[in-house]
């Protein structure tokens, strides 16, 4: 019997995307780092390689401060659509 629970198939996007929300709200570090960590564990079971990527360069530009939020929400865009697809090869799953 598995004990894991169920991932939603929007998980990871729906995690980084709170990251990036809670940075312009200018969350405490600390709050944005778990954040962090909780999206980057998710990534790793995210089946998606393009959104994998997408996202990856999201939590990276977050992690550097990046000033760009056009870039943040372009990215977030693409990996949105993205998920509409059926997950491509090299997924982990």
């Amino acid at each position: 019997m598995a004990t894991v629970p169920a991932r939603r198939p929007t998980e990871t996007f729906d995690l980084v995307t709170w990251v990036v929300a809670l940075r312009r709200r200018g969350a405490p570090p600390v709050t944005v780092l778990a954040a962090q960590d909780q999206a980057w564990t998710s990534l790793h079971h995210e089946p998606h390689r393009d959104v994998r990527r997408t996202l990856a360069w999201v939590l990276r530009a977050v992690a550097s401060d990046d000033p760009h939020e056009a870039h943040l929400d372009a990215a977030l865009r693409v990996a949105a659509r993205d998920l509409r697809r059926p997950p491509t090869t090299g997924s982990t799953q």
